[in-house]
């Protein structure tokens, strides 16, 4: 493409991806190509400023970013935070940054020393710490989540003034974001799935907690095998008083799932299908049911957001054990690890143990394609492009 001022996502992203083929060759500066690639990035970031609001990342996600960026595990890392268990308490927030850590994670890791000495932090900001300018009033019109001309002061009163909000209760926890992530559009976007769920008045009262069981997991992974499956099993948690909404994520976020309580007390789950794929659809379900299960309480977690679920880091307990919970009822490890679709990878062996255990073969697939962290493997068995037709409802962007 031509270097220009980008005006549109389409020239947008056709601009990041020279820019991305560009940097791989890392041409010298000077150079046609390097000049070519010095233009294109400026274009990109412009365009970003103009375009995005980006919060400046707290110092755990800029370290985990970085992480990300250069496929570093929380092991690579541990010497630079003073060993195994210190690393763990750090990036799960427990333990602050010290002078010695921040020197090496600058030195090792070439992170500013002007990010990590912020304090860091888990939890959202109240609205009055929100700015207007923030908050994207035209993109919401256009996506229906407003109607008319309104400011973007009466947005954040209506959005976040009610009582019990998450986000004025600070009492959110995040996982997989990361310094481009735009937070207002996260809690924006929870503060709707959250009116939504408030309009379905029949769901409270409805459920409870002990009704809940390993049993119940595994009998909507079942649901799986039949075609309308993602419908059926959004039905089932509402008859049991579990809100599901269906909203796609705002631009600048990677949201894939939340959970989180309610207005009326009604617990809620939240599905943006930015992947609109089976595979994708049943794990991050399944893991939002689990923190409603294990984990959503009025003290400490009231909302749980899931960005980049498959990609996302699991240094918190609780991300761990809801990734087991949905990684069990699915396909059973012990199951797993017997079977061919893991030793021996095929599509007749993936189908062959989705049969035995009466599940959709793209929940299989999708297991060899994250444990081998290739994802170009069996792509015609994962259901893309099968999920959001089911649900014609929702207004797709």
């Amino acid at each position: 493409m031509e270097p220009r001022i980008l005006k549109t996502e389409q020239q947008y992203r056709a601009a990041l991806s020279e820019v991305e083929r560009l940097a791989k060759d890392d041409p010298a500066s000077g150079t046609r190509e390097g000049d070519r690639l010095e233009l294109l990035a400026k274009l990109v970031e412009d365009y970003e400023k103009v375009r995005f609001v980006f919060d400046r990342p707290d110092p755990i996600d800029a370290i985990i970013f970085r992480m990300e960026e250069r496929g570093l595990r929380q092991k690579d890392i541990a010497d630079l935070l003073g060993g195994k268990n210190r690393a763990s308490e750090v990036l799960a927030r427990k333990r602050p940054l010290t002078l010695p850590m921040i020197r090496a994670l600058h030195e090792k890791l070439s992170i500013s020393p002007e990010l990590l000495i912020r304090e860091p932090t888990t939890k959202y900001r109240a609205s009055d710490e929100i700015s207007e300018s923030d908050v994207p009033v035209d993109l919401l019109i256009e996506r229906g989540w407003i109607k008319g001309s309104r400011s973007a002061s009466e947005l954040l009163k209506r959005f976040f003034a009610p009582a019990g909000s998450p986000v004025l209760l600070r009492h959110t926890l995040t996982f997989g974001a990361n310094a481009r992530t735009n937070r207002t559009h996260v809690w924006l976007w929870l503060s709707y799935v959250r009116e939504i769920a408030e309009t379905r008045s029949y769901l409270a009262g409805k459920f409870r907690k002990e009704n809940l069981s390993s049993d119940v997991f595994r009998y909507i992974a079942k649901l799986s095998w039949m075609e309308k499956g993602p419908r059926l099993a959004k039905d089932f948690l509402e008859e049991r008083g579990i809100a599901v909404v269906i909203e796609p994520h705002l631009p600048a976020t990677h949201l894939d799932g939340a959970a989180m309580i309610g207005r009326s007390g009604a617990p809620v789950i939240a599905l943006t299908l930015r992947e609109d794929r089976l595979d994708n659809f049943w794990f991050t379900l399944l893991h939002e049911l689990a923190h409603v299960w294990k984990h959503l309480d009025d003290k400490n977690h009231r909302a749980i957001v899931d960005e980049n679920i498959e990609k996302s880091s699991d240094t918190e307990a609780i991300e761990r054990e809801a990734n087991e919970i949905a990684g069990e009822a699915l396909i059973p490890h012990a199951i797993w690890r017997r079977s061919e679709a893991f030793s021996n990878p095929s599509a007749k062996s993936i189908q062959a143990l989705a049969a035995d255990l009466q599940i959709h073969p793209a929940i299989v697939a999708g297991r060899v394609r994250y444990e081998r962290r290739n994802y170009a493997l069996f792509s015609g068995l994962i259901g893309r492009g099968q999920l959001r037709s089911q649900f014609p409802e929702v207004r797709w962007p």
